[in-house]
């Protein structure tokens, strides 16, 4: 029997030879051929595989057993051979109908015949994966480490070992795996560049999703054994290291980017990386040297823009991120930035977006505002930690909320808790051209970013334009994007002459950009006999990563250890152990402290532990350039004292709105001098830290920054008003386009 484009229709073999008029079980026909002539070996292999699939096992194996039992030597191997046909034949009908489970039984059987046989162990790792049975036991069972040693490259179909190395990669995240990873890579042809790309990125997912990070990591080292000049491998590396605070290769990798950068492009993203992994490891040696050449490289490639080649360079967002960190400059770091998203978002390839998820929508409710919140950070992080109370309060007659989670595993508790159960529906992606599609398709009105330059696949959703209002809020400072309309923020968050340096139209919410409704706080592990303070001594606590930890103000916390008797400081934050005691060391030194008035914390299972040790701080001492935003709000919700340093840029104003949102102005400093003057005078003044700690306890139920409620009303009008505005706008383009024709 053929189709009507003549390619065969495959059977199973256990019906094959049985006539269609023939009203018999396959099984019946079989016995009957073997009674009429017992000499037709086939006979038993067709009966045996019939009495399979009718999971009658045993009845299969003794039906086979019959010729093999028999058999000489050259007999029993022409027969096993015979029948290892008909179970493969029998194996790939199974694969096509799909019956995974019979398939599954199938291949066993030609394991236990021929446990050699390489390309059907590869098959029963697929299997294995898809019916959720891989295990490294079963990897061990079957002895593919010590086969795969024995194979030649080229001897097996590479997608085949493709399947595989997606299954191992997908499952097990073991030693054992590696190792087979690595084998199949090793024998792969041409399709070897592709799955190393495929890798790479599947390294970079399980890292941010399962949180398999060693795994991840000795993943991306073996594709980097195998493309030891791809740069995008050295990228991906230069990241995971750091985040598993293996600081020297995360900088090695960075360095060797931007040796074998073969252009600007390239040179600039490998600069950016180099500043990541110095930062994070929390030495500013290897990043301030190199401002200069990044600033340099930024405005090369502004300038040439107009005359290079059109080439996709999707890192090129985020190559400035850093500059908030080493300085408050916005005068001039922002224009600069904004220039740099122009070309970025020129140099992308244009985006049809298709409406290809239309099934998938949403019915749209008439007279209702669709507004999207596209995000990698709905999960446990300060971006979710932050943005769930908007999520909760969120008046869902009025407005239809759709979330965009990309890069997020869709089984995370938190983000079920928090954003998908307080939401009308909610996509997870890994592609920014799907995410872009899906916007489109679901004709969402407007669309928020909470990513902004953390995060380069948000960035390239933002600049496909795929909703008709696009705004940035809470992640990060606006990203310069073109297509973005709006950057919404607060009267203090930004200074008013700040309208000057941004693309974005700055859209002030009346009070504060962000509210929340509190935080939960756990048991704290920190007392103070334990860190050998004495219990009258004063405790300041800083808790930051690498990041914002500027030598210029751990100047000025030094200054005022030094000025407050019986004081000592509390270091926590994510960076190299080593390399952070040093920094600190060495300042402490200069400046006159004693090494035995620091302490160096470890981290802490969660924020909930974290939150309650804050409570063995008197004075919180904040960072500058670069504030704390989470650890701020969680400092002021304990009831704690704290000293921050205003600047002119975003991420040297967050503590600045938060604290006059909470009802205090004391510990404000508008100056380095004033910054250690607060520090110290606060360190003297008992009751003056009473005073504000009882201010703050107060101002729980009154303060605007704990009152999410009213935050989501005022954000819910800035939609309405941001819509009313395109609405008007349409309008007099509409009008103007009649009376230009």
């Amino acid at each position: 029997m053929q189709t009507s484009t003549d390619s065969p229709v495959m059977i199973s073999v256990a019906d094959a030879a049985s006539p269609l008029e023939n009203q018999l079980m396959p099984s019946e026909f079989y016995e009957a051929a073997i009674s009429a002539d017992e000499s037709v070996t086939s006979n038993y292999w067709y009966l045996g595989v019939s009495y399979l699939l009718a999971g009658r096992e045993e009845d299969a194996q003794a039906a086979w057993f019959v010729p093999l039992a028999e058999a000489d030597e050259t007999e029993a191997s022409i027969y096993t051979d015979e029948l290892l046909s008909v179970l493969e034949q029998e194996a790939k009908y199974q694969s096509q109908v799909p019956d995974l489970e019979i398939e599954w039984l199938i291949r066993q059987h030609i394991w236990m015949l021929k446990p050699e046989k390489i390309e059907n162990i590869l098959k029963l790792v697929v299997l294995a994966n898809s019916l959720d049975q891989l295990t490294s036991k079963l990897l061990i069972e079957w002895q593919i480490e010590e086969l795969l040693a024995t194979v030649l490259a080229g001897s097996i179909n590479d997608e085949s070992l493709e399947n595989v190395i997606v299954a191992l990669v997908q499952k097990t995240h073991t030693d054992l795996s590696l190792k087979l990873i690595k084998a199949c890579l090793i024998l792969t042809g041409d399709l070897q560049p592709y799955i190393i790309t495929q890798l790479i990125g599947s390294a970079f997912q399980l890292f941010h999703q399962r949180n398999v990070g060693l795994f991840s990591v000795k993943l991306a080292e073996i594709c980097k054994s195998l493309s030891p000049d791809d740069l995008g491998i050295s990228h991906v590396l230069s990241c995971l290291y750091s985040g598993i605070d293996f600081h020297q290769q995360a900088i090695d990798s960075a360095e060797q980017y931007y040796q074998f950068a073969p252009n600007q492009f390239e040179q600039l993203f490998g600069s950016y990386l180099i500043q990541r992994a110095y930062l994070t490891a929390g030495s500013w040696k290897g990043c301030r040297a190199r401002l200069d050449r990044h600033r340099e490289l930024i405005r090369n490639i502004i300038a040439e823009s107009d005359h290079a080649p059109k080439v996709q360079r999707r890192t090129l967002i985020v190559s400035s991120y850093f500059s908030p960190y080493i300085e408050d400059n916005p005068h001039n770091n922002k224009p600069l930035q904004n220039q740099l998203a122009s070309v970025y978002q020129n140099n992308l390839n244009p985006l049809l977006l298709k409406s290809e998820f239309e099934e998938l929508s949403l019915e749209k409710k008439i007279g209702v505002l669709r507004i999207g919140y596209l995000a990698s950070t709905l999960k446990v992080h300060s971006v979710g930690w932050l943005s769930r109370w908007l999520f909760h309060h969120h008046d869902r007659n009025s407005f239809q909320i759709f979330n965009y989670c990309i890069n997020q595993n869709p089984k995370d508790a938190f983000n079920h808790q928090w954003f998908r159960d307080k939401v009308d529906i909610s996509y997870y992606f890994n592609s920014p051209e799907e995410v872009a599609a899906q916007i489109k398709a679901d004709e969402i009105d407007i669309l928020i970013d909470l990513d902004s330059l953390t995060f380069d696949l948000s960035c390239q959703v933002m600049a496909y334009k795929s909703a008709p209002v696009q705004a940035t809020w809470l992640g990060w400072d606006a990203s310069g994007i073109p297509s973005i309309d709006y950057f919404i923020v607060d009267p203090y968050v930004l200074p008013d002459d700040a309208q000057d340096y941004y693309h974005e139209k700055l859209w002030r919410l009346p009070q504060t950009y962000l509210a929340v409704d509190g935080f939960e706080v756990g048991i704290p592990t920190l007392n103070r006999r334990d860190l050998g303070i004495p219990d009258d001594a004063v405790v300041y606590f800083s808790s930051q990563g690498g990041y914002k930890r500027h030598p210029d103000n751990i100047r000025c916390q030094m200054r005022i250890i030094k000025e407050v008797p019986n004081s000592y400081f509390l270091i926590k934050g994510k960076s190299d152990p080593t390399i952070i005691r040093d920094f600190f060391g060495k300042i402490a030194e200069e400046e006159g402290v004693s090494l035995d008035r620091l302490r160096f914390l470890d981290g802490v299972p969660d924020e909930y532990t974290h939150r309650a040790n804050l409570a063995i701080a008197d004075i919180v001492l904040d960072t500058f350039p670069y504030n704390g935003a989470t650890t701020t709000l969680e400092t002021l919700w304990m009831g704690i004292p704290m000293v921050t340093q205003v600047g002119e840029q975003f991420a040297a104003r967050n503590s600045y709105t938060f604290m006059l949102n909470a009802g205090i102005e004391e510990g404000i400093a508008w100056s380095e001098q004033e910054y250690v003057d607060w520090g110290v005078k606060l360190g003297l003044d008992r009751e003056l830290r009473d005073k504000i700690q009882g201010k703050l306890r107060s101002g729980r139920t009154t303060a605007p920054v704990w009152n999410a409620k009213q935050f989501t009303l005022d954000m819910e009008q800035a939609y309405r008003e941001m819509w009313a505005k395109y609405q008007e706008q349409n309008e007099h383009e509409v009008i103007d386009e009649h009376s230009n024709n």
